[in-house]
């Protein structure tokens, strides 16, 4: 399950906890604008992919979930 960070849970961080928290959600939100990322369906984390031939595979380092997609020419 994906931790979810709202507005409310920061309002009772200290300065240096909300401007990490708000970066890290801003970096995450650049990743999924570009669409090139995938996000595991088991855990939430960022997965990490390899190229083999016409085919793009996913692997989460958290869960250890796998994933392949096949690359549009």
């Amino acid at each position: 399950m994906a931790i979810t960070f709202t507005d409310e849970d920061l309002v009772y961080l200290d300065k240096e906890q909300d401007t990490q928290l708000r970066s890290i959600r801003q970096a995450i939100d650049a990743l999924k604008v570009k669409g090139d990322t995938l996000f595991c369906k088991k855990c939430g984390h960022i997965m990490q992919y390899f190229t083999v031939g016409d085919a793009k595979l996913f692997q989460c380092v958290f869960c250890g979930n796998r994933v392949a997609e096949m690359i549009k020419l």
